[in-house]
């Protein structure tokens, strides 16, 4: 039966007739390549459905390239299926190309005599028959063609197996539609943490340019006021560049491993601030509680505060050893991060709202941007503990 001879089948003719046990086989196989969301792995699913569904020796699927109009063996199953892998096609040529161009199935049980037939593409098989049927996706147009070859136990396909190739090569469509999709939804997610990566290690670049010309300038001026600023300065643009160098570095996710990142820059103002009080026994622990970045930036911001804060003002050089505590943890859903020490202690009446000092203040306003709160102690030296929702 050659392909004119098709056009006044009935779609579900074929469907109807099935046995129970290869009907619930395509409703099975249908259900697989439905589900499956590698592109690779829809192939060669979808490949095997047609061989096991039809009873074949072998299957092929043929899909067009876009840049050359050509159609290439995208998955064979089958004795030679190693030999005709990747093997391109006329789009004008063969029965493949003739179910393009008229958009129509083709079946024959003799394919030497037809006029379509492009010849075999390996050594070593020879095809008895086939069924093949063009896949057409929702803008009508044929993104290429399954096929069926060699009916097994010498049987001969039928009109009546157009519809089930039909019904299968509508949901290979569908899903080869789909994934491909999806792999170009991550090759653009690639792209966009390509360019996120650029742009955080650029930022951090420039926050060192920056650090570079106020340490320069700090350099330039005697013990002052000033000094003091700039060099407070310089420490907050540490923190965001540490911040921009994690995320240039790791992945690129909204979401920060807080504790992580306020050791490295607990260590960082650590080794900056032992010029001045080279005593100071600093630790961390820390649970593994992850945040957005913004929150994450917030914390190192408060956390550099703190720090510099109690090394100027909470021990006397002549004291013993200082030990200053960073301990974050979670907590009812909230995450609490506690830093303490065992200097002199906070004046009696402080409170954050007095703005004693720009650094304190700045703390203030970081806190209310987190939403967080703060709770204060001052017995055998200074705790601060900090509740914020994550």
């Amino acid at each position: 039966m050659e392909s004119s001879e098709l056009s006044n089948i009935n779609p579900d003719d074929g469907l109807q007739e099935l046995p129970d046990k290869n009907l619930r086989l395509l409703l099975d196989t249908i259900e697989g390549i439905n589900q499956t969301k590698e592109f690779k792995s829809v192939l060669i699913e979808s490949m095997e459905a047609i061989r096991l569904v039809m009873n074949s020796e072998a299957s092929t699927l043929i899909l067009e390239d876009k840049e050359t109009g050509e159609l290439h063996v995208s998955m064979p199953t089958g004795p030679v299926k190693y030999d005709i892998a990747g093997k391109r096609i006329p789009k004008d040529q063969g029965i493949a190309g003739w179910v393009v161009s008229q958009k129509r199935p083709y079946l024959t049980n003799n394919p030497a005599e037809s006029e379509h037939f492009y010849g075999e593409l390996a050594e070593g098989f020879k095809t008895r028959n086939i069924i093949c049927v063009p896949l057409i996706n929702r803008e009508n147009k044929v993104i290429g063609v399954m096929q069926a070859l060699n009916r097994r136990d010498n049987h001969e396909f039928t009109s009546r197996d157009i519809p089930v190739m039909q019904a299968l090569a509508s949901h290979v469509t569908c899903a080869i539609e789909r994934t491909r999709l999806i792999d170009r939804l991550h090759e653009r997610l690639k792209q966009k943490d390509t360019l996120i990566a650029e742009i955080h290690h650029r930022i951090k670049n420039n926050l060192q340019v920056i650090l570079s010309i106020v340490e320069n300038e700090s350099l330039d001026l005697e013990k002052s006021k000033a000094k003091d600023v700039l060099d407070d300065v310089g420490h907050r643009i540490r923190s965001m560049a540490k911040l921009h160098e994690m995320l240039s570095e790791k992945n690129l996710s909204n979401r920060v491993e807080l504790g992580k990142y306020l050791k490295q820059l607990s260590q960082t103002i650590e080794e900056t601030m032992s010029s001045i009080l080279y005593n100071v026994k600093l630790e961390l622990k820390s649970e593994k509680i992850e945040v957005r970045q913004d929150q994450a930036l917030l914390c190192g911001l408060i956390l550099n505060e703190l720090l510099i804060n109690i090394y100027k003002h909470a021990f006397i050089e002549d004291d013993g050893e200082g030990q200053i505590e960073i301990t974050l943890k979670k907590l009812n859903g909230e995450a609490l991060l506690e830093v303490s020490d065992n200097g002199v202690g906070l004046p009696e009446d402080f409170q954050f709202e007095k703005r004693e000092s720009i650094g304190m203040w700045i703390v203030e306003e970081l806190l209310k941007k987190l939403k967080a709160t703060v709770n204060t102690e001052s017995t055998e030296g200074t705790r601060f503990r900090i509740t914020f929702p994550v």
